[in-house]
């Protein structure tokens, strides 16, 4: 079964902060250095204190990010700075934006507690793999911060829509929490209290499958933390705090569900020669090649990048550039390819995704990438954004980079029913469900309302 539950969520506290766009932030794992240093500086309050502190060379196993944490929070617990909710609540949650300047998008979900359960239980399932140093970043922070700081996002299946119907119906007419971020995104979020509404959709959830969106690496240490506190507390009660994770829910069938591809650039590889590596990629695609020069570089860039996404609706096709060339890349899977002997040990769901393909084809075979690599961080560079992605190489800083089109959701939904996982960085949803805004204590006295 798949158990909701509503909780009493930790937020900033309105009367002390009244611009929360100053205080939140996205997930940590899409935050680079220099967004990090500037989030420490829009403001004292800011969630990136607790989420995702600074590393100093004097750090100790006494005074580390971690510890400090734990050591900010409780400052700010003590000052009012977050403050509980005094009675359990299931959050609903809207985010109103607009993608590339096209018409207003509106994605609905709810913020509740899920109660955990074993990725091989097939209530819950994931559909990326993970590295392990996020793991265990995330357990250090779970171990001193007793908080999760930033929910999960997932998917259900609803086309009747009846979850968020009964939600809705039931919240206040206006929005508890209603503002813009740094990008212009509209958050807003209405508490649900109502016991008969709770309880109904806590039934109705019962029934559903819940698949992994963002937060993989969040889930697996909740299970962790949660099998570690098992092993200290043998006694620990079923409705525990401790038993459950904090969740952002939405409907796969939401209208406002955006996808991004995640690119690759590869660094500190050995030299490849562009006709060797043309060599090697013409035994299973179909290359083209867009010339540029300085005069009509922007519109050839243009031209590439359209190409891509309108041939990549009917096929396997990739873009390709590489650093000290003058010209883009078009790659297209020839059909004689998609079943060959590259793909023998994966499940056919597998070998038609653009990741495998552009692992196991382009980045290993082509590039001699070994497949133990692909884990080090160091090595491959990841960009949701195609400009950014081409301008490391352009900048020197990678060698060579990927450009892929978006994994469609039905693909990562049969991934996941069936049991599998793509390759890391899959997939990138739009617009994340941000750090800060609704929180929840892991206390071993925290208890929840089943």
């Amino acid at each position: 079964m798949a158990r909701i539950a509503p909780f009493k969520g930790v937020l900033y506290n309105s009367q002390i902060i009244d611009n929360l766009s100053q205080v939140v932030t996205p997930p940590y794992d899409v935050i680079n250095p220099q967004e990090q240093q500037r989030y420490y500086s829009l403001h004292p309050y800011n969630i990136i204190r607790l989420d995702f502190g600074r590393n100093f060379p004097s750090d100790t196993t006494e005074d580390n990010r971690y510890t400090r944490a734990a050591r900010i929070k409780t400052i700010w617990e003590k000052e009012q700075i977050l403050i509980q909710d005094p009675e359990p609540a299931i959050y609903l949650y809207k985010i109103l934006y607009r993608f590339s300047g096209k018409d207003l998008r509106i994605r609905t979900g709810f913020i509740c507690l899920l109660g955990l359960e074993p990725l091989n239980a097939g209530k819950v399932r994931p559909h990326e793999k993970t590295f392990s140093a996020h793991r265990h970043d995330r357990y250090q922070l779970f171990q001193h911060s007793q908080m999760q700081f930033c929910p999960i996002f997932s998917f259900y299946l609803d086309k009747e829509n009846r979850i968020l119907s009964q939600l809705s119906s039931q919240a206040p007419s206006e929005p508890f929490i209603d503002f813009q971020d740094e990008q212009s995104i509209q958050h807003q979020l209405w508490r649900i209290t109502d016991s008969a509404v709770l309880k109904k959709v806590q039934e109705l959830f019962l029934e559903k499958t819940v698949y992994i969106a963002d937060g993989h690496h969040r889930y697996e240490t909740s299970l962790a933390y949660q099998a570690d506190q098992f092993r200290r507390h043998p006694n620990l009660q079923s409705n525990s705090a401790l038993n459950y994770t904090l969740m952002f829910l939405c409907p796969m069938e939401d209208q406002g569900l955006t996808i991004f591809p995640v690119h690759r650039a590869l660094n500190r590889v050995s030299e490849i020669e562009p006709s060797q590596l043309e060599e090697i990629l013409e035994e299973d695609f179909s290359i083209e090649k867009f010339p540029f020069n300085a005069g009509n570089k922007k519109q050839i860039r243009e031209q590439f990048l359209h190409q891509l996404e309108i041939r990549g609706k009917g096929g396997h096709v990739f873009g390709l550039f590489m650093a000290r060339t003058s010209w883009y890349y078009l790659l297209t899977l020839k059909e004689t390819s998609l079943n060959g002997p590259w793909g023998e040990d994966l499940h056919p769901l597998l070998r038609q995704l653009d990741v495998m393909i552009l692992s196991r084809l382009i980045i290993q075979k082509g590039c001699s990438v070994q497949r133990e690599e692909l884990d080090q961080e160091n090595i491959i560079e990841y960009r949701h954004d195609s400009l950014e992605s081409l301008n490391l190489v352009e900048k020197g800083k990678s060698q060579i980079c990927f450009i892929l089109n978006s994994t469609p959701i039905d693909q990562v939904r049969q991934i996941a029913e069936a049991s599998l996982v793509m390759p890391r960085k899959s997939t990138y949803f739009y617009p994340k469900t941000l750090t800060g805004l609704v929180m929840n204590r892991l206390n071993l006295d925290e208890f929840i309302q089943s």
